[in-house]
C-alpha cells in the first residue's frame, strides 16, 4: 500500500507535465496553411515525436517526423506534405498540398522521448480553413479571351475616326457643290444682265 501510494503521487505531476495547445483558427491559402503548436513542459524536451492528424479523434495522419535538438528540421512527403522547425515551447508547421476538401480540424501529438519519462499530449485543435481554387481554363480559352477585349477595343477606337473622317468629306463635298452654285448663279445672273443691257443700247440706236 505504501509502494502505491509513492507511485501514485509521483506519477500524477509527471502525468501533467507537458500541454500541448493550438490556435484556434487558420486560413489557408494557395493550398497552404501554417499553424504552430505550443509545447509546455517542466523539462525542455532534447527528443520527440511531431505528428499531425487531422479529424476531431484524429482519424488521419497527415505528416509525422522524430526531432531532437541537433536536428529541429521538420520535413515530409506525401500529397499533403509538412514543413516545419522546433523552437523552444514551440513547433512552427507549414501544411501543403491541401486542397477545399481538406478543411477541417487538425491537432498536434507531441511525444517526449527525452528526457523520461516518455509523455504523449494532444493539442486542443485548429480550424483549418482551405478555399477551393477554380479550375484554370485552356491555354486556347485564355488565348481567346485575352484577344475579344483587344479586338473589341480597337474596334471602338477605330468607329469614332471613321464616322469624324466621314463627316469631314461629307462637309467638304456640300461646301464645293455651295461654292460652285454660288459661282454659276453669279455667272448666269451677269449673262442676264449683260443680255438685257445689250438689248437697252439695241433700242436706244434706233
Amino acid at each position: 500500500m505504501f509502494v502505491c501510494v509513492i507511485i501514485l503521487i509521483v506519477g500524477f505531476p509527471l502525468g501533467h507535465a507537458l500541454s500541448v495547445s493550438q490556435p484556434y483558427y487558420a486560413l489557408g491559402e494557395e493550398g497552404r496553411v501554417s499553424i504552430y503548436c505550443t509545447v509546455k513542459a517542466k523539462l525542455q524536451p532534447e527528443e520527440m515525436q511531431v505528428t499531425v492528424y487531422k479529424g476531431m479523434h484524429g482519424e488521419k495522419r497527415i505528416c509525422s517526423a522524430y526531432v531532437n535538438t541537433s536536428n529541429p528540421h521538420i520535413e515530409t512527403n506525401g500529397r499533403i506534405y509538412c514543413r516545419g522547425i522546433v523552437n523552444k515551447e514551440r513547433v512552427d508547421l507549414t501544411i501543403f498540398g491541401l486542397r477545399g476538401e481538406d478543411t477541417d480540424l487538425y491537432r498536434c501529438q507531441i511525444d517526449v522521448i527525452f528526457p523520461p519519462p516518455y509523455i504523449s499530449r494532444y493539442g486542443n485543435g485548429t480550424l483549418i480553413y482551405i478555399p477551393d481554387r477554380p479550375d484554370c481554363p485552356p491555354e486556347h480559352s485564355q488565348a481567346r479571351i485575352m484577344e475579344t477585349p483587344e479586338i473589341t477595343y480597337n474596334q471602338t477606337l477605330a468607329f469614332p475616326n471613321i464616322l469624324l473622317f466621314a463627316i469631314l468629306i461629307t462637309t467638304t463635298i456640300t461646301l464645293i457643290l455651295q461654292v460652285m452654285k454660288m459661282i454659276l448663279t453669279r455667272r448666269k445672273s451677269n449673262h442676264m444682265t449683260q443680255t438685257l443691257s445689250q438689248k437697252g443700247d439695241y433700242r436706244n440706236f434706233w
